[in-house]
C-alpha cells in the first residue's frame, strides 16, 4: 500500500487532497471495474461529455489501430479500445483538465505517445497493446501533481530549465529530490493501476529497470523521446531526456531501425491535424 502521503521538497501531498474526479467520470470508472460491463451504458454516460467523446473517437481512429473506415460511433470506439484505454481516457483528462492553461501540449504529447506505443506494440508483436497505450497515456500525470501542488516550486523548475538547458527531470531530482516518474509512480498505486501500467509510469525513463516488463516500457521510453524529437511535447519541458541502450536490446532491434521507426511516427502525425501544426512550426499553446 501507498503511504497517506508523499513527500517532496519539504511540501507533502495527502491522499485526502487529491483532485476529485467528475462525477459521470467516477461513475464510468466504477462500471468498467466489472468484467461485464455494459457497454451501452459506459458510452452513453462518455456521449454526455464531449471531451471524452472526442478524444474516445480521436485515440481508436489514430493510426495505431489501422483500421480501414473511421470510427464515428463512440460505442463502436468504447468496444475497440477496451476498459483500460477506456480508464486512461478518463483519468487522463480528468488530470489534465485543470492544467490545461499551464501545461499547454500535455495532453497532445500524451496522446501522441499512445498512439506511437501502440503503433510499436504492433510492430515488436506485443499483446499488451490496451494496457501499453494506456500507461503511455499516463506517463506524465506525476508532472500534474507537481503543476498542481507545487506551483511556486514549478517556475523555478522552469527558469532552471531555461537557463541551464537542462532537462525537466533532472531539475526536478536536483531542486525537490525526486522526479515526476516517483511522483506518478506513487499515484498510479494510490490508484491501484494494473502492474504494468505502474511500471511504465515509474520507469518510462529508465526502462533498463523495469524487470520482467522492460520490453513495453521499452516501446514507451522510445515513443516518449520520438513524440518530444518532433516537436509534439509540453510546453515548459523541451529538452528529451537521454535515450536507454538497453531500449534497444529489450526490444530485439538496432539502431537502424529508428529511421523507420521515426517515418510511422511522421505518417501517424501527418495524418493527425491536431499533431501536424506542431512538426510545422505552429505553437497551440
Amino acid at each position: 500500500m501507498p503511504g497517506e502521503f508523499l513527500k517532496i521538497g519539504d511540501k507533502r501531498i495527502e491522499i485526502k487532497d487529491l483532485p476529485t474526479i467528475p462525477s459521470v467520470h467516477n461513475r464510468i470508472l466504477k462500471i468498467i471495474e466489472d468484467i461485464n460491463y455494459s457497454v451501452e451504458e459506459v458510452s452513453g454516460l462518455i456521449e454526455k461529455d464531449h471531451v471524452l467523446s472526442s478524444k474516445v473517437l480521436k485515440l481508436v481512429n489514430s493510426p495505431s489501430y489501422g483500421l480501414n473506415n473511421k470510427v464515428a460511433s463512440v460505442r463502436r470506439g468504447v468496444i475497440l479500445l477496451g476498459a483500460n484505454l477506456i480508464r486512461g481516457i478518463i483519468l487522463s483528462t480528468s488530470l489534465f483538465r485543470g492544467a490545461e492553461d499551464e501545461m499547454p501540449g500535455m495532453w497532445d504529447h500524451s496522446y501522441c505517445t499512445s498512439a506511437v506505443a501502440g503503433l510499436l506494440a504492433r510492430r515488436y508483436n506485443l499483446i499488451t497493446i490496451e494496457e501499453l497505450m494506456t500507461g503511455a497515456l499516463l506517463h506524465d500525470i506525476g508532472k500534474v501533481l507537481l503543476h498542481r501542488y507545487l506551483k511556486e516550486e514549478m517556475v523555478y523548475l522552469n527558469d532552471i530549465v531555461t537557463s541551464k538547458k537542462m532537462n525537466m527531470l533532472e531539475a526536478e531530482k536536483a531542486i525537490l529530490g525526486k522526479g515526476h516518474d516517483e511522483i506518478g509512480w506513487w499515484l498510479a498505486e494510490v490508484w491501484n493501476f494494473p502492474p504494468i501500467i505502474k511500471e511504465i509510469i515509474r520507469f518510462h525513463h529508465r526502462p533498463s529497470e523495469a524487470g520482467d516488463n522492460i520490453k513495453a516500457v521499452s516501446i514507451v521510453h522510445l515513443s516518449d523521446i520520438v513524440s518530444k524529437a518532433i516537436g509534439i511535447t509540453y510546453g515548459s519541458d523541451p529538452y528529451i531526456v537521454p535515450f536507454d541502450p538497453e531500449c534497444l536490446k529489450a526490444m530485439n532491434s538496432l539502431e537502424n531501425d529508428i529511421t523507420d521507426i521515426v517515418s510511422d511516427v511522421m505518417d501517424v502525425v501527418e495524418s493527425d491535424p491536431a499533431l501536424k501544426i506542431y512538426i510545422s512550426g505552429v505553437s497551440n499553446g
